[in-house]
């Protein structure tokens, strides 16, 4: 039940948290911009601030996930936000308004998705990758709850009245949650648990840093062909003279796709790790560009390009969580999320603006093939990991003995504490 209870908070705080922290703009946008006098182009520089503050805050949590714990970093976190929103309400002009989201960076990498993964790895023990995998599910409906409530309070308060409520309901809801809500974690054990593994917590140093900067060339570049499309999609279909409502359409349905992915992983349990989910997705990813590159636009080559784009990214959203527990300890899971924030978040600052300017000033064909070039990247990385599984997780959709345990022995198991090495 611990881990149950886990999976429901920390669903429910992080639709709140990604809502109330980074979604609202797309409502607000307009508003924000005419009070400020800002262009839109300028208010959405904002997140793009977060996203880099988050990236440069991240490595430095790991050593506070195995001092403190996840759910403390995770409540001191939600915390923080409140007075983030609360000064980002009170803004009237660009200094306040790019240091407010300066905050919410530094709240964010606290309050968001590595700390909460962080966390479900700390309490499911070799379950995590299950908990992790329903967490995300849910995650999926997190625009379409957010974006209707935030349409609802600024008609009704206003975008700054809106952000002072977001504020109240960080410090107020998910920072309670995350602390009373959310279980301890044990701390007896860690070693014993890594050892049974077969991932020991003093790896090879070389082998060691060749996994983590495979794993951060697969994750990033994936994260910069996804994150970098789905802001700019729709003004991909219309480069190819696709009608503006179909193109709104077409650009819709991507997220259903994502959804029916991340439901046929989770169904799948744990008969396959996050990297052979990993594989798949990374194989699906070049096949969905090449679509839309040879098909030239029309709608055969639009449509097959939504379901395998879709179908890749929500993949693997959910590997990129999970991989890092293939080839490294609980204890040591920590460290290495924490490291990967870093050119994850910059990836995603960085790819939508990119692919924007490309797309305006060198045509979808650019565009296209700078995707593909990095989405083969991804598919190298993952290709090379592949081959340096560890010998206790080869065999197929296995990640280790231990993961056919009675649920009650997996929660009783140790949480990472003190970690060596990311």
């Amino acid at each position: 039940m611990p881990v149950f209870r886990s999976v429901i908070v920390l669903s429910v705080t992080q639709i709140v948290a990604w809502g109330a922290m980074f979604m609202f703009v797309s409502v607000t946008a307009a508003g924000m911009a005419g009070d400020l006098g800002l262009e839109p182009s300028m208010i959405y520089l904002g997140p793009t601030m977060m996203l880099v503050a988050m990236a440069l805050c991240s490595p430095p949590l790991g050593p506070l996930y195995a001092r403190l714990g996840a759910r403390l970093v995770l409540a001191a976190g939600s915390a923080l936000a409140a007075p983030g929103l609360w000064l980002l309400a009170s803004s009237h002009g660009p200094f306040v308004y790019f240091f407010a989201w300066s905050v919410l960076g530094v709240a964010g990498a606290a309050a968001l998705t590595t700390s909460a993964h962080v966390y479900l790895t700390e309490i499911a023990g070799e379950g995590a990758r299950r908990a992790i995998g329903a967490q995300m599910l849910a995650m999926a409906l997190a625009p379409s709850v957010s974006w209707p409530v935030s349409v609802f309070f600024e008609a009704a308060l206003g975008w700054r009245g809106t952000l002072v409520v977001y504020g109240a309901v960080m410090l107020l809801v998910c920072a309670p949650l995350h602390f009373f809500g959310l279980p301890g974690r044990e701390r007896a054990g860690g070693a014993s648990r890594s050892a049974a593994d077969g991932k020991p917590e003093q790896p090879d140093a070389r082998r060691h840093w060749r996994l983590v900067a495979l794993i951060v060339a697969a994750v990033a570049l994936n994260g910069f062909v996804t994150w970098g499309f789905q802001l700019v999609v729709i003004d991909l279909f219309r480069s190819f003279a696709v009608p503006g409502y179909l193109a709104v359409g077409f650009g819709s349905a991507i997220g259903f796709v994502q959804l029916s992915a991340r439901l046929f992983d989770f169904l799948g349990g744990n008969r396959w790790d996050g990297l052979a989910t990993g594989f798949v997705a990374a194989s699906i990813m070049p096949l969905a560009l090449l679509a839309l590159i040879l098909g030239g636009g029309s709608e055969w080559s639009i449509v097959l390009f939504l379901m395998l784009y879709g179908l890749s990214s929500g993949a693997m959203s959910v590997s990129r969580a999970t991989m890092p527990l293939v080839f490294f300890s609980q204890a040591q899971y920590a460290l290495v999320m924490a490291r990967l924030g870093l050119p994850l978040n910059l990836a995603f600052a960085a790819a939508p603006p990119f692919f924007s300017f490309v797309l305006n000033q060198a045509g979808n064909g650019w565009a296209l093939s700078i995707a593909l070039l990095c989405s083969l990247g991804t598919l190298t990385s993952v290709i090379l990991l592949k081959r340096m599984r560890p010998a206790a997780a080869q065999a197929p959709g296995m990640l280790s003995a231990s993961a056919a345990l009675p649920e009650g022995s997996i929660r009783r198991g140790p949480a990472p504490s003190d970690p060596s090495t990311s």
